[in-house]
């Protein structure tokens, strides 16, 4: 095995390998441009004051049905509280 250093570059190479000045010479330091596909076109539902969540969450969901087609579970109606350690507690 050699050890080259160019610059700030060090390579580790085998015996058998004679080509690596000509990889070193293929790199630029600068990234390759990559196209965008861009994004998918996703349709978002009117908004009003009096809209709750959920509403809007199934308006959007039905909006996108064939671009997002695995669904969303249904917003649970129970609220819980924490409790223990972690949970805050008002001092009286």
């Amino acid at each position: 095995m050699r050890v080259i250093t160019i610059g700030k570059t060090r390579y580790t190479v085998r015996d058998d390998r004679t080509d690596i000045m000509a990889a070193h010479a293929k790199c630029t330091g600068k990234h390759k441009r990559v196209k965008s596909k861009g994004a998918e076109k996703r349709f978002y539902p009117p908004y009003w004051a009096e809209t709750s969540t959920a509403d809007y969450v199934a308006a959007y969901e039905n909006l996108n049905k064939k671009i997002m087609p695995w669904g969303w579970q249904p917003l649970s109606e129970n609220i819980t509280l924490a409790s223990g350690e972690d949970s805050m507690e008002v001092a009286e």
